[in-house]
């Protein structure tokens, strides 16, 4: 069962800058939405996040109102023990874009836990207007995160988002 805070807070978070909430169409399906999919196999991986979890909702919610455009990749593998992978790529005219690049291993929860994760960094970069290039993504998580490696960085926040996304899609 959900508790009240985390669907409170899924819901403060999926409404537009009006008060409006954002519709299934504007965040999954619309020519101006924030998350784009390079790849259509992430297609119900996506709808199904927005569809089962208040936390991945608010998450494309968020970055809906931001000046982030996030595009999602399926890659056959990644270094290492990786599952998924946020990469910034220059910005333009006031727009500033990010690349997350997944492995589709396990199973389609575990998947869509892994974007949920990802995406939390996005959000991480939107909330850090300094953020324009590959050393300000390192600057923002040398402060913010744990380094797991050289130039590969994590942090508690995206950790715990994976797990409440997960949690939701299997109640």
């Amino acid at each position: 069962m959900q508790s009240i805070a985390t669907w409170t807070l899924a819901a403060a978070l999926t409404f537009g800058a009006d008060a409006t909430p954002f519709t299934a169409h504007a965040l999954l399906d619309s020519p101006s939405r924030h998350v784009r999919l390079m790849d259509q196999r992430m297609r119900p991986l996506l709808r199904a996040g927005y569809e089962h979890s208040p936390t991945f909702a608010a998450l494309l919610a968020r970055l809906q109102r931001s000046d982030v455009y996030v595009y999602v990749d399926v890659v056959a593998r990644l270094p290492g023990s990786l599952e998924g992978r946020l990469l910034v790529l220059p910005p333009s005219h006031g727009v500033r874009y990010v690349r997350i690049q997944i492995a589709l291993r396990g199973s389609q929860y575990e998947s869509i836990a892994v974007l949920g994760h990802e995406l939390r960094h996005a959000v991480e970069v939107a909330d850090a207007p300094d953020v324009l290039d590959a050393d300000g993504l390192v600057t923002l998580y040398r402060r913010i995160g744990i380094e797991r490696g050289q130039n590969e960085f994590d942090t508690q926040e995206a950790q715990e988002t994976g797990r409440r996304v997960l949690k939701e899609l299997i109640a």
